[in-house]
């Protein structure tokens, strides 16, 4: 569904109408993905002046996501981040940050580990640490994202958290280093890359990225 009508709806109340013109397609309605009910994309084309007229008959109140029980933030999780990969396989990188930093919200401000169900056992500590395995891999992806719309500091500063999960995260300090050569960071992209170099010795990319990384230092000087 096109976010212009999700935000919409969001912002309406039970039994109500309301009427949207708008004549920005490429920017308001071909940034998601199509519907079951509406193929935005075959529909209107960038110019078309296009009119909307919503009436929301019910509104379904779902749970907040620290209230689920472990298995059902596993599916909820699962389901973000297939939505995000398809944005990202689309070349849609900020839409697909976007979903990811939801994400790591709920992993940031706790809601992951909070056991409001007051659940117990051997196969809720199973899914548990399934739900807490998704959270390196989802910031990682983020990085990605992040890294291919040119936010370096957000990259630098999301490795950081990568590596206090896992101080050896090989595709952490990467897009680490890369992102401290894109801010002119040379001596610490020379200081991560010669970590990865003797992390995985036999890679000659990293070895290359080593060397890179001294001569643009030897040229600043």
């Amino acid at each position: 569904m096109p976010s212009l009508l999700i935000k919409l709806i969001k912002s309406m109340k039970k039994n109500s109408v309301v009427e949207m013109t708008t004549t920005k397609v490429e920017e308001k309605l071909h940034k998601n993905f199509k519907s079951d009910f509406l193929d935005q994309y075959t529909a209107f084309k960038d110019g078309d002046t296009v009119k909307f007229t919503v009436s929301l008959f019910g509104i379904e109140h779902t749970s907040y996501f620290y209230k689920l029980p472990v298995t059902q933030k596993i599916a909820y999780v699962q389901r973000l981040k297939a939505t995000a990969g398809a944005f990202f396989k689309v070349g849609n990188y900020k839409k697909a940050a976007k979903v990811y930093q939801k994400i790591n919200g709920y992993y940031n401000f706790g809601d992951s580990t909070n056991n409001h169900a007051k659940e117990e056992g051997e196969q809720f500590e199973k899914d548990n640490a399934e739900l807490q395995g998704l959270k390196i891999v989802c910031f990682t992806n983020l990085v990605v994202c992040k890294f291919k719309v040119k936010e370096f500091t957000s990259v630098i500063g999301i490795t950081e958290q990568i590596l206090e999960m896992e101080k050896n995260h090989q595709k952490g300090l990467y897009f680490r280093a890369k992102a401290q050569v894109e801010v002119a960071d040379f001596s610490d992209a020379i200081e991560t890359f010669t970590t990865l170099c003797t992390l995985v010795p036999e890679n000659k990319d990293f070895r290359k990225e080593l060397d890179r990384a001294r001569k643009l230092r030897i040229n600043e000087q």
